[in-house]
């Protein structure tokens, strides 16, 4: 299949715009993305694969005139490559298996028109073994999921296995009793578990679709599941298929789709014993398209004994379906959403949302409370319904979505959105200039993902430009997470504990980082280490496989 550039001219006319540059970053439009991106993952160094439901994307079409909902995106030239697929993915969910496959599941019913004919996602399980040579195709299972799910929440494990939690039986909006599928799988190399029941997904209702799921780092919890659903959550046990502690609501509005908060796992250090913390943006009070969004973050410490809710403002700017992105300086960018309405498509002559929010805002854990937020340049495309972000390897941010239309639209006033951007974030200063990592452990770094493991240290060789030497240097491991529905699923940022610079002989310099002691900090799979010189990180990241 030929790699397809998506440059007719009726769409090409959408890439005629500057770039802005501003003292808080800049943004620049890259490319097209083929489909419309409701779902995004980096799968490998220059490749994020997007994943929309099965709708008539004008420009992804396939060879035999059917058209595609997924797509290759590279990084490197700013093309696509059209995926086929035959089942439909429409709100459907993603994690990597601790071996590097990406396992994708769920989804919705069954189409057949014009040129669309996709089976019935709703059980579906479907496999991704990433590639940077374009002979990576879709795998799609005849074996079924224990039941329907739509709207579910999947996360890798510390084993290397992946959770499948909750969704509805059938397309809804809000979730129902009737609708209700308030159950967990578990997801490994031998095929996926039988159900279990959870009463949370119950307790929940009926705001209780594509719950939070992390996790938790270390502390009296450790090994233990975050689970947050609606304004609840519990820590869980799923070996014993308990609650080990019910915690408070947090204050304020329902934060689960259609009334869409973000919810992040904050970053973690080796200073304070990666200690786990999750904070939670945004919402909607009311199932309304008049409604104003919520201005609130709650964040909760579920390192201490009796956890509880810290509330924040949302860096000043109410929103719902704000997506999360973690930086490897340890902060925590939120981008896209709305200021008014709720998740959903246009109907009844309207859309669900309006007033869309254009700028980022970068959250500082660590900073005090009344300055831990600072607002980014704005760009102009709105980013409501459907719109994801991850962070790519050279420290950037990938901008794609948006999508408040049932079939894709250019005739409306809130289109559904092909093109692709990067927000280059201010902690890359073009003034300045950047370490380049030239291997990993005497790696190559284009060789693939490198094999490591827990409570390792690994050298990293760098050179930085004639006539500078570096300041201070730090690193990250991050996994940059499944991006859906303003969900990070599995998404997690480590900082990492760097001993002596030196210099060799050649010019170059040698660090050596210490990756975490295990898998509760970070499960097993694909992440990458970012090195920092300064605060600002390398022109690219490493791609390692920790655990495998």
């Amino acid at each position: 299949m030929k790699t397809n550039t998506g440059t007719p001219v009726a769409v090409a006319m959408l890439l005629l715009l500057a770039t802005f540059v501003s003292a808080q970053g800049h943004w620049e439009v890259v490319g097209l993305t083929g489909v419309a991106a409701m779902h995004a993952v980096l799968v490998a160094p220059n490749r994020v694969l997007i994943i929309d439901k099965a709708e008539p994307n004008p420009n992804a079409t396939l060879p035999d005139g059917t058209t595609g909902w997924s797509c290759e995106y590279h990084l490197d030239t700013n093309t696509y490559r059209v995926l086929p697929l035959k089942t439909n993915t429409f709100c459907s969910a993603g994690a990597f298996l601790g071996n590097g496959t990406l396992l994708s599941t769920a989804g919705s019913g069954a189409i057949k028109q014009d040129n669309i004919n996709a089976q019935s996602g709703f059980a579906a399980i479907r496999l991704f073994q990433p590639c940077q040579d374009d002979n990576c195709w879709w795998t799609e299972l005849p074996a079924r999921l224990s039941g329907f799910r739509w709207y579910n929440t999947m996360v890798t494990l510390p084993d290397g296995r992946v959770l499948n939690l909750g969704g509805s039986k059938v397309q809804t909006g809000a979730n129902s009793v009737s609708t209700n599928n308030p159950t967990y799988e578990i997801y490994s190399s031998t095929g996926t578990s039988d159900a279990f029941p959870i009463q949370f997904l119950i307790d929940t209702l009926p705001y209780n679709l594509y719950p939070c799921v992390h996790v938790i780092s270390d502390g009296y919890y450790q090994g233990y599941l975050f689970i947050f659903a609606n304004r609840q959550s519990v820590i869980y046990d799923i070996k014993q298929n308990r609650v080990v502690k019910a915690l408070p609501d947090i204050p304020g509005v329902p934060r689960s789709y259609p009334l869409t908060g973000s919810c992040a796992y904050l970053p973690m250090t080796f200073e304070n014993k990666y200690n786990p913390q999750v904070i939670i943006c945004g919402g909607q009070a009311v199932q309304s398209y008049t409604s104003p969004a919520d201005n609130t973050c709650g964040r909760i410490n579920l390192g201490d004994r009796e956890p509880a809710w810290e509330m924040d403002d949302f860096g000043g700017q109410a929103r719902v379906m704000g997506d999360s992105v973690a930086l490897p300086d340890g902060t925590m960018v939120f981008v896209n959403g709305a200021a008014v309405g709720t998740a959903g498509y246009y109907e009844d002559g309207h859309y669900l949302a309006s007033d869309p929010v254009l700028f980022p805002v970068a959250y500082d854990m660590n900073a005090p409370k009344g300055q831990r937020w600072t607002r980014y340049a704005a760009t102009t495309i709105p980013r409501m319904y459907h719109s994801v972000a991850t962070l790519i390897p050279d420290g950037t941010i990938w901008v794609a979505g948006s999508n408040p239309n049932p079939e894709p639209r250019q005739d409306v006033k809130f289109i559904t959105e092909y093109r692709a951007e990067v927000f280059t974030p201010p902690y890359i200063n073009p003034s300045k200039p950047r370490i380049t990592i030239t291997s990993f452990d005497s790696s190559a770094i284009n060789e693939g993902p490198i094999s490591v493991k827990y409570g390792a240290e690994y050298q990293v060789t760098f050179t930085i430009a004639s006539g500078a030497k570096p300041g201070t240097i730090t690193s990250s491991l991050i996994n940059t997470g499944f991006k859906t529905h303003s969900q990070s699923m599995s998404m997690r940022c480590v900082k990492l504990l760097v001993g002596k610079v030196t210099a060799n002989s050649d010019g170059s310099y040698m660090a050596t980082v210490q990756t975490p002691p295990n898998a509760f900090i970070i499960p097993p799979g694909p992440q990458y280490v970012f090195l920092l010189n300064d605060g600002q990180p390398a022109k690219t990241a490493v791609q390692v496989s920790i655990g495998a």
